[in-house]
């Protein structure tokens, strides 16, 4: 089957899985012009036909129409996992390109993850995210607090809840991304440190072959151990795995150094061109480069307890927005 006769056919299995009932190709037509979807009744009839065939649809009468079988669900529930195997990815790439910052004028917006955690334990959870950014656990130096009823991005904070928001580190990817130096984000990764010092890779998850972001992943999943790690203990922090061209390396060092200052550090360490970084391999040409997640400070606060709700690549803010995360605690005061 062509590529465009099985998008067709995706198209009018979602509209009988969503009618949950019988429908006949004029109504069928109807529905897909609702979803912005132009096809005449000739061809919903023709792939009607063909579906039927391959056990996706089936007749109930020449009246009533079809309804939708158990494997036309099974073909469509693994068609959206294909597709959203590829939303952190382009969520990346998108966010990146549309992000504002100038590092030489240190204004413009960044990507921001954004957290919720119970009212009634946030000074508890501030304990940790202040411990976990002090063990250099955090995106750099950034967070900002919002207070209930008040709106980040496109939602606004629940009456019984503190928004938490922390730098994410794809705002590295689009600085670097501006000034000429092309990031491929690679993997998901859990880092194991003893002592302050990074170890070794524990678990690595594709960008590519997942529908969620990997850290909230782990963190749910009950696998991160920040808060052991920021005091001084071993355990296991989020980070990512990111590759750039290994001709960029000494624009990427002069760059960082910038990136420090303005408190947005996040690097781990840096691999040398062509070389396995912590037993990871890298493309030809390239270096490896492993970046602190943005979640962490978050993630130790969870590991205490306070149950916490995270989105990765929640929205863009401004830069003037943040604050040193030192100052989290007197703005929470005012909510």
């Amino acid at each position: 089957m062509d590529e465009r006769s099985s998008k067709h056919q995706i198209e009018i299995l979602k509209v009988l899985h969503d009618a949950n009932q019988a429908m006949g190709s004029t109504r069928i037509v109807e529905a897909l012009a609702a979803m912005g979807v132009n096809m005449n009744g000739r061809t919903v009839r023709f792939h009607l036909q063909r579906m039927d065939e391959e056990g996706l649809t089936d007749k109930i009468s020449r009246r009533m129409g079809r309804i939708i079988t158990d494997r036309g669900k099974r073909e469509l529930e693994s068609v959206e996992i294909v597709q959203r195997m590829r939303f952190v990815v382009s969520r990346i790439d998108s966010m990146c390109y549309d992000m504002s910052f100038d590092i030489t004028k240190g204004s413009g917006s960044v990507v921001l993850n954004f957290s919720l955690v119970e009212a009634a334990r946030i000074n508890e959870a501030l304990d940790e995210i202040e411990k976990a950014f002090t063990a250099g656990l955090g995106m750099g130096r950034l967070a900002m607090a919002r207070g209930p009823g008040q709106a980040v991005g496109p939602e606004r904070v629940p009456h019984d809840m503190i928004g938490i928001g922390t730098v994410c580190n794809v705002t590295m990817n689009g600085i670097l991304l501006k000034m000429g130096i092309p990031v491929t984000s690679r993997y998901g990764c859990l880092l194991r440190m003893e002592g302050g010092d990074p170890l070794y890779f524990t678990q690595l998850v594709e960008y590519t072959g997942i529908t969620v972001d990997p850290l909230d992943m782990f963190i749910k999943a009950g696998m991160t151990r920040v808060r052991e790690v920021a005091r001084g203990r071993s355990g296991a922090v989020g980070a990512s795995f990111r590759e750039i061209p290994a001709n960029a390396g000494r624009s990427f060092e002069s760059v960082y150094k910038r990136i420090e200052r303005i408190g947005l550090a996040g690097v781990i360490t840096t691999g040398k061109p062509n070389q396995p970084l912590f037993n990871v391999p890298v493309d030809e040409g390239t270096i490896g480069i492993a970046v602190v997640g943005g979640l962490n400070p978050v993630a130790a606060a969870h590991e205490a307890g306070c149950a916490t709700t995270n989105t990765a690549l929640h929205s863009l803010v401004d830069f003037s927005e943040l604050h040193d995360f030192r100052e989290l605690r007197s703005v929470v005061k005012q909510f």
